[in-house]
């Protein structure tokens, strides 16, 4: 009996001692990326890689950004703050410094490489105008053991050329139409609109090249050398990598192009601004009206939305390709199992409806984003609608790894929910957005979006300025009635109740941020 019983005791401590080994972390976060994937319902989305990962864990159908626009909404899921705690909301002209504007400030990777892990970065993760504006070089160096800002690109065809391109053509075109436009004596922005009247710098490349022709097939490579490179090795991993596509202009290689056809792609059913909403709540800017083939302004003509609607298929099957190839290096290299792979979006993205092509709003199309947490070993192949912030993944994945989660964090952990997808968690999910002088704060529970704008555009570093007593304009939609958001529905009777409790939700959320001043 007793030799039973030290048997027993034995490989009890053996399964002990495997449980409680760290798990590695695998964090991939895709720049403007919406929910239009085969698991989240679009079937004619190519996503199966992404699509495996979802059937490996918990697929959030109700996650939204902090602000739809890459460096404010990178900052704040990083750092686990509300934008309007920590007063980030812009990126670029030397304003909206992380480090400068909160010297100690804790990062999601520094917390993780503070408890012992190695944490090594690759691609687009901080938009690298809030940190050290380098695109080749570290982001936020503090926060990582290593970052790769260099891609490794395939050998016989080199990087792409004038930042995205590889067809000669259009390298052609750009050359010629800069020589004229500097002939003119245009300079600056004179000379970019010159050029992309000209054609130059297209919204769209269908190039046959290698995956690694291309910046996310380099990143890729990079994560695969890593991923073999920790194979073996004790120390736990956070392994980040961050994929530019399908962020414009949508380039990718020809044969993700293929798995599509143009025709069948459908076009945004509602292209109209709400009936009912104010001004401030579309701006003039149109992203994809920054490139070649795209019309400064007036409408976008059928033609041209399927083939910006195509490329940005195309740029999420070449994404997902890349996503399964590193999944893949897991396997190979026994990893997978002891791996929690987290997969986000920065934000969402309008595709036409609005006549928009671009984030930087409000809208559902712009704040809504795919979240995905598999391998956490609990609850696999499981979705929730309850609402949920990116901003939640720093506390989440503290908790997954074991590791002490820091103290005034403004996200909550998500644990709860990847145990019982029935659970909730929050009321609602919370973003902003500032417009033409407007600050927009809006509320999305579980069927409603309540929008409240505010006069004011913060200077960077605001957070504690009050808001006047009243928002000047807002608007109210009802999902399960009118999923389009075609109209305001602010006012109306028989929405009465619902909306004394969304003003509540916002008053709340507004009350938090600015009492907290965050000043680290």
């Amino acid at each position: 009996m007793k030799l039973i019983n030290i048997i027993f005791i034995s490989l009890a401590f053996v399964c002990f001692a495997v449980s409680a080994k760290p798990k590695n972390v695998l964090f991939i976060a895709v720049d403007d990326l919406k929910p239009l994937l085969n698991c989240y319902g679009y079937n004619l989305a190519v996503t199966p890689n992404i699509d495996a990962l979802a059937n490996d864990g918990t697929l959030f159908l109700n996650a939204h950004c902090q602000q739809a626009v890459c460096g404010p909404s990178r900052v704040s899921l990083l750092t686990g703050y509300y934008p309007d705690t920590i007063g980030v909301y812009g990126m670029g002209g030397g304003k909206y410094k992380l480090r400068e504007m909160h010297p100690q400030i804790l990062t999601l990777p520094q917390h993780f490489k503070n408890n012992g892990y190695v944490t090594v970065g690759t691609g687009k993760i901080f938009d690298p105008r809030n940190v050290e504006d380098d695109w080749h070089g570290p982001q936020d160096s503090i926060s990582w053991s290593e970052f790769f800002g260099k891609n490794s690109y395939n050998e016989a065809t080199g990087a792409p050329k004038a930042g995205h391109y590889h067809d000669p053509e259009v390298l052609a075109l750009a050359k010629v139409a800069e020589a004229e436009g500097k002939a003119k004596g245009l300079r600056g922005k004179s000379l970019r609109n010159f050029m992309r009247e000209r054609g130059a710098g297209p919204a769209v490349e269908r190039f046959d090249v290698p995956d690694d022709a291309y910046k996310d097939g380099g990143i890729a490579n990079r994560g695969i050398q890593q991923i073999e490179r920790f194979k073996g090795t004790e120390q736990p991993f956070f392994l980040a990598l961050g994929f530019l596509k399908p962020h414009l202009p949508f380039v990718a290689p020809k044969k993700y192009w293929d798995f599509y056809d143009r025709a069948s792609l459908p076009l945004a059913l509602s292209q109209r601004a709400p009936h009912g909403a104010p001004d401030c709540a579309i701006g003039d800017y149109v992203e994809a009206r920054t490139y070649g083939g795209v019309p400064a302004d007036g409408p976008i003509l059928e033609a041209t939305q399927r083939e910006l609607i195509h490329g940005y298929m195309a740029c999420i099957s070449y994404v997902d390709a890349q996503i399964g190839k590193l999944v893949a290096k897991l396997r190979d290299t026994g990893q997978y199992e002891n791996t929690i792979i987290v997969l986000w979006g920065d934000h969402g993205f309008h595709l036409g409806d609005k006549q928009l092509f671009g984030k930087h709003t409000n809208y559902e199309q712009a704040t809504r984003s795919p979240l995905i947490i598999a391998n956490a070993g609990l609850q696999p192949g499981s979705m929730t609608t309850t609402p949920v912030n990116l901003i939640d993944l720093f506390p989440t994945l503290c908790e997954l790894a074991g590791l002490a989660t820091p103290d005034g964090l403004d996200g909550v952990s998500l644990v709860p929910i990847l145990e019982d997808a029935s659970a909730c968690v929050q009321e609602y999910a919370a973003s902003l957005y500032p417009i033409d002088g407007y600050m927009g704060i809006a509320i999305r529970t579980q069927g409603y979006r309540y929008v409240a704008w505010y006069k004011g555009w913060p200077e960077p570093g605001w957070c504690g300025k009050r808001y006047k007593s009243e928002p000047e304009f807002v608007e109210l939609y009802d999902y399960t009635k009118d999923p389009l958001e075609t109209k305001n529905l602010s006012g109306q009777a028989e929405y009465g109740e619902i909306e004394k409790r969304l003003v509540r939700l916002s008053g709340e959320h507004v009350a938090y941020t600015q009492a907290k001043q965050f000043r680290n």
